[in-house]
């Protein structure tokens, strides 16, 4: 089996099928179908049986604030053309430390891909 298959998260989607398999197979023909560890699936159970679903966390990004944001969307609006360093440089001048990942994030949320910022770089 492939490590990356026997290593990710599973999808939700398995996880309920192997909570479906709960009820109608042993727990070590669950393990071996699924590739998870007796303890995984019995935290995948016991989620599901005191909360009624299965459904991972999500994760709160409360680094960057709206203001902050916005600033990064305006900043695109002026130079459409700028690379993710750029804007990193200039992110940093104005407010705080940030990733490259984070802006490519944060622009990607704003609804800009390079097509968009191409298309409105060429008006």
């Amino acid at each position: 089996m492939e490590p990356a298959v026997t290593t990710q998260h599973a999808h939700p989607s398995t996880v309920l099928h192997c909570l479906y398999g709960y009820y109608n197979m042993a727990t070590q023909g669950r393990t071996r179908i699924y590739h998870k560890d007796v303890k995984t699936i019995g935290n995948w159970i016991h989620v599901y049986e005191t909360t009624g679903t299965f459904q991972r966390v999500n994760r709160a990004d409360n680094k960057f604030t709206k203001p902050q944001r916005n600033w990064l969307y305006q900043y695109y609006q002026q130079y459409p053309l700028s690379y993710l360093d750029e804007a990193r440089e200039a992110f940093i001048r104005a407010h705080l430390i940030i990733s490259i990942s984070s802006v490519w994030r944060i622009i990607h949320e704003l609804g800009f891909t390079w097509k968009v910022l191409e298309r409105r770089a060429f008006r």
